[in-house]
Formats: C-alpha cells, sequence, structure tokens
C-alpha cells in the first residue's frame, strides 16, 4: 500500500510501481484526501498494468496430464505403479481430448468422450478411463489451472460385476489335474507344473490374489499353528521376481487366514522340492507357469475366461457362500477394504439365499 506525505506544505505520493521500484512523486491536491483519491487512482493503474503483463497459461489437457503425471504423488501407496497406471488409462483419452484447451473444456465435452469410449470399451474400463481423467482435473483445480471441474456429478456407465467363475465341480477338477500333472511330471517340468499348481491351490482354496499367490513366502506360513499371512504380493508379475519389486497388498493391510489341511499337506509335499530363492518364494516359479494355465484349464474341461486366475479367487468367495459361509467371512479372507465390495458375491448365490431363507419359521 502507498502513502500520501506533506512536506513544506505540499503533497507527495509513495508508492511502488509494477517492477516492484519504490517511487515518491509530487502532487497538486489541495488537501489530504484529494491527494489519497490521486494514490488511489496510481495503485490502480499499476496494478492494470500488471494484469496486462502477465499473460494466463493457457495449456491444453494433454499438457496438464503431463504435469500430473510428472508431480509427486504422496498419498499413493506406490507412486511408480500409480503413475503407470494412469498412462495406461489416458492413452485411449488424450487423442480424443489432449488438444482442447482448458479454458474451452466444457462438460459436454467430457460426455461426448465418455460416450466415445464406450463405443469401444466396457463399461468398467470407460469407468477407468475416466476415474484417471478426474483426477488430473483435480489435481489442476489444486494447481489453479482450472477453477470448475467439469465431470462434476457426471453421469457413468453402470458397473458391470463379473459373474465368471467355476462351479464345485469344475473346481475340484481342476485342483485334481493340476496335482496329477505336478506330480506325474519329471525333470524341469515338475518344479513349474507344481509352482502352477500351488498358485490354483491357493486361489481356490484361500482366495488370493495373483500378486499375492505369487509373493508368498515360507517364512509367511506357519504349520504348527495351521496360519498363513498375506503380507505382500509382488509389484509387477512379469519382472518381480529378478527386480525384487513388492508391494503392500492391495488394501494396505496385511491379513492372517486359517491353513486348510488339504492345502497344508500340499504345502508341506511342495516344501521339499520347492526351488530356494533369496526371497524364500513359495511359488518361485509362478510368474513362468502362468502361461500354461490356459492349458490346464482346457485339461479340466474348464472354461476359459478373460483373467483366469481373478475367476478362480472369484469361485472361491461364490462357493464359500453357496456352502453356508458368511458374507463377513469371505470379506476377511478376500481382503476387501469395505464390505460394499464382497456384496457382489451374494448376487451370484440364489442357492445360498435360498437356503437361508428356508430357516424361516413362519
Amino acid at each position: 500500500m502507498g502513502e500520501v506525505i506533506k512536506k513544506r506544505g505540499r503533497f507527495y505520493l509513495r508508492y511502488y510501481d509494477e517492477a516492484g521500484t519504490r517511487r515518491m512523486r509530487a502532487c497538486d491536491a489541495s488537501s489530504h484526501i484529494e491527494a489519497r483519491r490521486v494514490l488511489l487512482k496510481v495503485e490502480a493503474a499499476i496494478a492494470s498494468a500488471e494484469r496486462r503483463l502477465v499473460e494466463p497459461e493457457r495449456l491444453t489437457v494433454a499438457e496438464l496430464c503431463e504435469r500430473f503425471l510428472a508431480s509427486s504423488h504422496p498419498r499413493a501407496k506406490d507412486a511408480a505403479r500409480y503413475r503407470q497406471h494412469a498412462i495406461y488409462c489416458l492413452r485411449p483419452v488424450l487423442p480424443l481430448l489432449g488438444a482442447t484447451s482448458l479454458d474451452k473444456l466444457r462438460r459436454r465435452d467430457i460426455e461426448s468422450l465418455r460416450d466415445r469410449l464406450g463405443a469401444t470399451y466396457q463399461p468398467n474400463t470407460v469407468r477407468t478411463f475416466l476415474g484417471a481423467l478426474s483426477a488430473v482435473l483435480s489435481w489442476g483445480i489444486k494447481q489453479e489451472y482450472l477453477t470448475v471441474h467439469p465431470m462434476q456429478k457426471l453421469e457413468l456407465p453402470k458397473r458391470q460385476n463379473s459373474t465368471d467363475r467355476l462351479s464345485a465341480e469344475q473346481a475340484s477338477q481342476l485342483l485334481a489335474v493340476a496335482r496329477e500333472r505336478a506330480l506325474s511330471c519329471t525333470g524341469r517340468r515338475r518344479p513349474l507344473h507344481f509352482s502352477l499348481y500351488m498358485v490354483v491351490a491357493l486361489a481356490l482354496r484361500l482366495g488370493l490374489r495373483k500378486g499375492e499367490a505369487l509373493g508368498l513366502r515360507w517364512s509367511d506360513i506357519d504349520f504348527a499353528s495351521a496360519r498363513l499371512t498375506v503380507a505382500r504380493q509382488l509389484a509387477d508379475c512379469a519382472a518381480a521376481t529378478a527386480a525384487g519389486r513388492w508391494r503392500t497388498p492391495k488394501n494396505g493391510k496385511s491379513r492372517s487366514l486359517p491353513l486348510p489341511a488339504a492345502l497344508a499337506e500340499e504345502l508341506r509335499l511342495w516344501q521339499a522340492e520347492c526351488p530356494s530363492t533369496p526371497a524364500g518364494l513359495v511359488c518361485p516359479l509362478g510368474s513362468t507357469a502362468m502361461g500354461t494355465l490356459g492349458e490346464l484349464l482346457a485339461a479340466a474341461n474348464c472354461p476359459r475366461f478373460a483373467r483366469p486366475l481373478h475367476s478362480l479367487r472369484h469361485s472361491f468367495a461364490s462357493l464359500v457362500i453357496e456352502q453356508g459361509g458368511s458374507i463377513l467371512a469371505v470379506k476377511e479372507a478376500l481382503g476387501h477394504s469395505s464390505l460394499e465390495m464382497t456384496l457382489v458375491y451374494s448376487h451370484i448365490s440364489p442357492s445360498a439365499l435360498a437356503a437361508d431363507l428356508a430357516k424361516l419359521k413362519l
């Protein structure tokens, strides 16, 4: 703020110009109030000149995405993996929206993007892509590149819950075929097929995710108390064994599970033959053996799903509920962060619902 100074019966104005330099000049005002009005006009002119000098930064959506990806992500559990996932999600978005300037980005542009993506991708995939774009725009608002979020309350495609699963007979047949292959093979193929058998058994009997099964260590298994701890998973299943990249389970928490007797027996049998690794992995050849999972499913006359190992985890949850298990027990076994994620399995088990309703006595 400037000030008015009176010296030898005359008024002077003292202020800072647009370059930040301190200035002082005489004023022919007849009173302090009039000199103050002149000072306010001078400061207004300086402020207007500053606004003309500073041109607003005009970014496109693609440039904003680039800055977002280059920024730090302190809340992400694994910043590098989060960045890779964002790149994957934004790849189909940028050709359609990347050249749009942020100051011209409107809600109708996002709606058009949603509809164009929907013509090529499944609803859940479109939701994932738009979620990444929403994160970029939210970051842009925090960085003051945007003032309004154009995706606020945007209608998204309805989420589709996967129903890919095996029946109890198919699951039993798959385990039997996998075990027979593991025991009958000799030489180098025996460890490969046994490692795959262990991955399949961990998914079907305990509901472990692919990364959790491949990241399981012998130190995580307590045969004496019949407990298994899921403490970590592979960050990159294709190369994590060599690079040693690990992360916590998906919800960020480890969990302890009871070890079924049948699975404990197979694990003891495998432990005697398992190739040793510095990390002490239970399935050290799992990432290599996963390529033969499709062949194994075909040999067991099981359907081939888009995500075959995830369908085994899905089958585990469904079968537990169908055979009388509680939804809360399934939630703990799967390591879900909320019950809402687990409730999807209650919709694919009509026989379990019928059994529960039959208990009502009126």
